[in-house]
């Protein structure tokens, strides 16, 4: 039978029996006593009230409550305890209640309810569902005030009061965040002072309802139907669409004092919003009513859908200077083109609208409007689109709560509505009902109702034409009227157009300004004039099959943000366990699978992380290279450093082929901190002004390491596979030097091999400047289609040999936040687009190839070698055997510390 426990401040945790005479100290203490169906009773004297406990977590279904007459009990994690919540309702307490509490910080959240569901995963996999959180104040949290995570279904939020989120974090911390969860129900709540948005309900939550709510003082929006999703959180099997809500209804809540939309619409599907009362929305930007674009994390997976089919009934809208109604519209070309706020009709009718600064504003940024221009008033706002044709615009009479007084237009208004039964208060609809939130029961004003509606003209009528002409001129002749009317009270010396030419063109001066500023900041001078020549491209003759080499550089650093063992650890098997899954179903014109080269740092080393990345080399989806992060070094201390590590990675791992004739090892080298050859402006990250000599006598026999761009070790030659020469008496020896040609000879240190390095025209800054493509891969830069094009036409190749094209991309595998892009879905898509437009065997061959492989076909090409590149991927460098256990032969090395470790 179910138990009622007891806790009290005064009680005891070992002696305590959880009876109200002799009740427990801690809260968690009676949950671990508890069975499921018990209760828990906090006592709450005004003394004594407060229980600091983080991470109360109930884990099997439960009351919590304080007990009757004292008030409310108050549960307390302080926001500076890491990684806490205050409480916690896992899917196994399912039907659990909170009633009556005071709860408060938490590093995260003041009550998050968890799930066990994931995308993909079993149907049976939910979160916390049906659970009560009633009569409960919950405040000063460290972000979120209430975390809903998926599945976590029919959650009741009612008679809550929520305010100061964010005491920790205020970028990202709401009244109430709904993730993916159906059939939550918020009401007569209050909401107010939070960081960001009051409340909202998003990927892809299903039939929420809120309703009988106040939402004030908001930093972001007041309350929002759907939002912006990452896309692992849709439930993809009900909602293929990526639809951030579905059937959600918000009524009958007043809205004020938002710094964004009052109330907004992202990816809505048949959302009903009516009967609210929005008063001074939008205070940063946006409007009162807002229908808004989800970019769903830019994923290119996600579709991003418009809002469809709402209904937008009876709200009473008063502003202050910001727009009233808002439909928005972009053009991102690296999700497709254009993004639409709406698809068809805003659904909108019986509105009530009023500005305190004059008439309202509405927006529709969608190029093909029918409003013709973006924005217009109330009377254009219902002849072109055709909405709001029983709504009116008047100066409305509220009292401080937002309800009408008598005599207020707002009163009956409205149209009756089967979703809208009562109003904020419980009180009865009338017939018909009152705009806004509030039902009054008073006569309706005694002033003439509004005009009859005007009809929007057909799209495809002459008079369409006619009327956008009419209309724009007017527009622009108003306005151009006003303003040189304002212009002649401030300086009647110079007419309005004059100045705005003069203006015009301190704009421009200032846009080259901050062109050049910009240019400069990111170092493109020094290697632009090499790009615009663009005369490392060669023309390939026609019928010629051309063979593109697709080399996958990585800068893996597992040690990267100084992380512990164990997070370095997981960041290895992440690679261990995927890569293969990734390769798995790919495969070039010679049947290889694309292979990974692990340039891995000297300081990084540990053993265990070498024979995870040997046993992927021996699956033929890798190879291990030198990488070597140093500063202030010497020649003799660079020397140690290099023969140390690489007779180690010989020796131990048998990760490098060794010389035949010497037995050193050979290698190829990309050096931390882009600083080759000392050749940072500062002097830092190297010192070595002869380290081209270095590499060379240790073993190196080609460098990797560029482009570089933006940073300032780039070197001014681009797109070029050359020679560097070392001078030891100056640093960045490898700036220029002689191409890599067929029937020329090995000159100099090194052999230089860079990737493509131009200009993404596709992605520009400030919508303006192209950013700077420098063949580098993550999350920010995931290898589109587009960039792949862009690498193949740079055209870097062996001169004499067009049509061998080289083309080595970077990246910096082991950083957390990029491991999605380049084990998952987007270079999943980039490997099966080079398959497929870079491999018909006919115009194209693809050949995935290593660090090593490159160089040894680049060599090959420069002995004058024809035909297929694929047979000459051992031309002058062998490939490692990869044996298990290394050369057991040779003695390990030593450990030294701050080196190795």
């Amino acid at each position: 039978m179910a138990a009622e426990l007891y806790v009290s401040t005064s009680g005891n945790d070992s002696s305590g029996t959880g009876t109200l005479q002799n009740p427990y100290r801690t809260v968690k203490r009676a949950i671990s006593a508890g069975r499921a169906g018990d209760t828990i009773t906090l006592r709450a004297p005004a003394n004594n009230r407060t229980y600091n406990e983080c991470d109360v977590r109930l884990r099997q279904r439960m009351t919590l409550q304080t007990y009757a007459g004292e008030g409310k009990a108050r549960i307390h994690c302080a926001i500076t305890t890491a990684d806490t919540v205050t409480i916690q309702i896992d899917p196994a307490a399912s039907g659990s209640r909170l009633s009556n509490l005071e709860i408060s910080g938490g590093y995260y959240y003041g009550i998050m309810l968890q799930t066990n569901w994931y995308q993909g995963g079993p149907a049976s996999d939910t979160g916390a569902s049906d659970v009560v959180l009633e009569d409960l104040l919950i405040h000063s949290t460290g972000r979120d005030g209430i975390k809903i995570t998926p599945k976590s279904n029919r959650a009741t939020i009612r008679r809550v009061e929520i305010h100061t989120t964010g005491a920790r974090d205020s970028s990202n911390a709401d009244g109430i965040d709904n993730v993916n969860a159906d059939g939550m129900v918020v009401e007569d709540s209050y909401i107010h002072d939070t960081a960001t948005t009051g409340m909202y309900f998003k990927g892809g939550a299903r039939d929420v309802v809120v309703q009988r709510n106040r939402v004030e003082n908001t930093g972001d929006a007041g309350i929002l139907v759907g939002f912006d999703t990452s896309v692992e959180f849709f439930d993809l099997s009900v909602n293929p669409q990526y639809y951030e809500s579905i059937r959600g209804i918000v009524r009958n809540n007043v809205v004020r004092n938002t710094g964004y939309s009052g109330i907004g619409m992202y990816a809505s599907k048949d959302a009903i919003v009516a009967n609210n009362t929005i008063i001074n929305a939008g205070l940063k930007g946006h409007a009162a009513l807002f229908f808004g674009l989800s970019f769903q994390d830019w994923d290119k997976d996600a579709k991003r859908p418009a809002n469809v089919n709402p209904t937008v009934r009876n709200n009473l809208v008063v502003q202050d200077g910001r727009p009233c109604v808002e439909i928005r519209w972009v053009h991102e070309e690296e999700l497709g083109g254009a993004l639409s706020a709406l698809d068809g009709d805003p659904g909108m009718d019986w509105n009530g609208y009023s500005d305190r600064r004059g008439a309202c504003r509405f927006v529709d940024q969608r190029p093909q409007s029918p409003m013709l221009v973006a924005e217009g008033n109330f009377e254009r706002w219902r002849r072109r689109m055709g909405a709001d044709a029983h709504g009116m615009q008047a100066d409305f009479s509220l009292d401080e709560a937002g309800r009408p007084q008598a005599g207020s237009r707002a009163i009956k208004a409205g149209t009756p509505l089967e979703a809208v039964t009562d109003d904020i208060d419980g009180n009865r609809r009338g017939d018909p009902p009152d705009l806004g939130a509030y039902e009054t029961g008073l006569a309706a004003a005694a002033l003439p109702q509004p005009p009859a509606p005007v009809v929007a003209v057909a799209d495809n009528a002459l008079a369409t034409l006619r009327a956008g002409a009419d209309d724009a001129g007017v527009v622009a002749r108003s306005r151009y009227g006003t303003l040189q009317h304002l212009w002649n009270r401030f300086d009647p010396g110079i007419s309005l157009m004059k100045f705005i030419l003069l203006a015009l063109a301190v704009v421009a001066l200032l846009g080259l300004m901050l062109a050049v500023r910009l240019v400069s900041r990111r170092n493109v001078m020094a290697w632009l004039l090499a790009w615009l020549k663009q005369d490392w491209r060669a023309p390939v003759p026609k019928g010629t099959t051309r063979h593109l080499l697709f080399c996958f550089v990585d800068h893996y650093e597992p040690a990267w943000g100084k992380p512990d063992l164990e997070k370095e650890r997981a960041r290895v098997a992440r690679w261990s366990r995927d890569l293969p899954r990734l390769c798995a179903g790919h495969r070039d014109a010679d049947g290889r699978p694309p292979v990974h080269s692990f340039f891995y740092p000297e300081e990084e080393y540990r053993e265990e992380h070498l024979d995870a990345l040997v046993d992927l080399c021996r699956q033929g989806l890798g190879e291990i290279e030198i990488h070597l992060h140093h500063d202030n070094d010497t020649e003799a201390g660079l020397r140690e450093k290099l023969s140390r590590f690489t007779e180690l990675l010989a020796a131990r791992h048998d990760a490098l082929p060794r010389d035949p004739a010497t037995g050193q090892p050979r290698w190829a080298f990309i050096h931390g901190n882009w600083a080759l050859d000392n050749s940072h402006p500062s002097g830092r990250h190297c010192g070595v002004d002869n380290e081209l000599i270095v590499l060379r006598e240790e073993g190196c026999y080609a460098d990797f390491t560029l482009p570089a761009a933006p940073d300032p070790c780039q070197t001014r030659t681009v797109n070029r596979i050359h020679y560097a020469k070392d001078d030891p008496l100056r640093c960045k020896s490898h700036d220029t030097g002689p191409r890599v040609r067929v029937g020329g000879r090995e000159e100099g240190e090194l052999m230089i091999i860079q990737g493509p390095l131009g200009f993404r025209w596709k992605s520009r800054k400030f919508g303006l400047i192209p950013r700077i493509e420098n063949s580098d891969i993550r999350k920010v830069a995931p290898p589109s289609r587009d960039r792949i094009d862009a690498w193949v036409e740079t055209g870097i190749h062996i001169e004499g040999r067009p049509e061998w094209t080289f083309v080595k991309i970077h990246t910096h595998g082991a950083e957390d936040c990029d491991m999605d892009t380049l084990l998952g879905p987007s270079m999943d898509e980039a490997y099966r687009y080079l398959e497929s437009r870079y491999n018909d065997g006919s115009e194209w061959k693809l050949h995935y190839v290593s660090a090593r492989e490159m160089y040894n076909i680049a060599k090959a090409a420069e002995a004058g070698e024809t035909g297929d590149p694929g047979l000459y991927r051992d031309y002058v460098i062998s490939r490692p055997a990869y044996r298990v256990g290394g050369e057991t032969s040779q003695p390990a090395m030593p450990r030294v510390a701050g080196s190795i470790g």
